[in-house]
């Protein structure tokens, strides 16, 4: 039988570099898929992808990632240990007082509507320079000519619901990507056809549901690029366990995702229906010894290419892993990679 292959990346601010690394080796390859589903940096990504000619789509991406080049925190060279965490911290706290020009800026009274008397505000940041720089890396009418299947996930503000957003049934537009990515209150919602919609991540941050609820009679591949990994250190700062509270919440919401397609697919099976083999790569990033709990927020220029040829590395190594389809079983095999470790074990399904 057929395979179907779907790629599915979830958010994560800056680590989206990651996936993006990931995403590149698959153009070398000549692999992408045609069905793509995303969330938040992942649905920037997607749409990237999905809204540029093959020959120009690596070209798109590396041009996007490209946000940092001048900035003091790019100044300095790279070194390891403290140093190297320093770098990173520093590249943090810059993103964090002063935006990003071509993808944030701050905005007023911002963190200041905090202070009594002041007026109130909904966000801290501004994405104005991130619509711009969307419309300029993204050809809308390719996004939409059927060429790639992509489906962007947001999250509902008033109801909490998960929103999606599929080039199979509708236009996506610009203003569908942004809402993917108002991750509040860094961000403010975005308004989409009467509904105020937040970051895709509040609700599916690996959207797979959007791809595995979808009818088929094809063996389906699913290669999943996850941002945060639900297992970790024992934290010893206030910090590591802020930092581990967003890879448990997060990465437990995918875990849960995935155990549930699999108890579906399971009793689906147990009741005589007819389901083809999913084979479920979960290849998931996990943070360096040197990164810290703003470590979404560090786009420096070393930082970004290291998560880069950190994906593309991981990506090639989890597919030369891969195991073969079972016939009718639903399988799940996860490999977890980072920037400091080359040789990152592959973790058992």
């Amino acid at each position: 039988m057929a395979e179907r292959t779907a790629l599915i990346l979830s958010g994560g601010i800056a680590l989206g570099a990651y996936s993006a690394g990931a995403c590149a080796l698959l153009l070398e390859r000549g692999q992408l898929p045609a069905r793509i589903a995303a969330s938040s940096i992942g649905a920037i990504n997607a749409a990237i992808l999905a809204g540029n000619p093959p020959e120009r789509r690596m070209d798109a991406l590396r041009r996007f990632w490209e946000v940092t080049a001048g900035r003091a925190a790019d100044w300095t060279v790279p070194a390891v240990g403290a140093f190297r965490q320093l770098h990173s911290r520093i590249s943090a706290i810059q993103t964090l007082a002063f935006g990003l020009p071509r993808l944030f800026l701050p905005r007023l009274p911002g963190v200041f509507s905090a202070i009594p008397g002041m007026a109130e505000d909904a966000a801290l940041y501004d994405l104005t320079p991130l619509r711009h720089r969307l419309a300029e890396c993204i050809d809308v009418a390719r996004l939409n000519d059927g060429t790639i299947h992509l489906t962007v996930c947001a999250t509902d503000v008033h109801t909490g619901e998960e929103v999606r957003f599929d080039t199979a049934e509708q236009p996506i537009t610009v203003e569908h990507i942004l809402a993917s990515s108002a991750f509040i209150p860094a961000f403010a919602p975005v308004e989409v056809d009467g509904r105020l919609l937040c970051d895709g991540g509040f609700s599916a941050n690996l959207p797979l549901d959007a791809v595995l609820d979808e009818p088929a009679v094809e063996d389906r591949l699913c290669l999943a690029v996850d941002l945060f990994s639900p297992r970790g250190d024992r934290p010893h700062s206030v910090a590591q366990a802020a930092e581990r509270l967003i890879e448990l919440l997060l990465g437990n919401q995918t875990r849960l995702a995935i155990e549930g397609q699999r108890r579906l697919h399971e009793q689906r099976a147990r009741a005589g229906e007819r389901v083809p083999a999913v084979r479920f790569l979960h290849l998931v990033y996990r943070a360096a010894a040197h990164e810290n709990v703003m470590k979404g927020l560090d786009f420096s220029s070393a930082t970004v290419a290291e998560r880069w040829e950190a994906g593309h590395r991981d990506m090639a190594r989890a597919l030369s892993s891969l195991p073969p389809a079972a016939p009718g079983a639903f399988t799940v095999h996860t490999v977890e990679g980072r920037i400091d470790s080359p040789a990152a074990p592959v973790a058992p399904a």
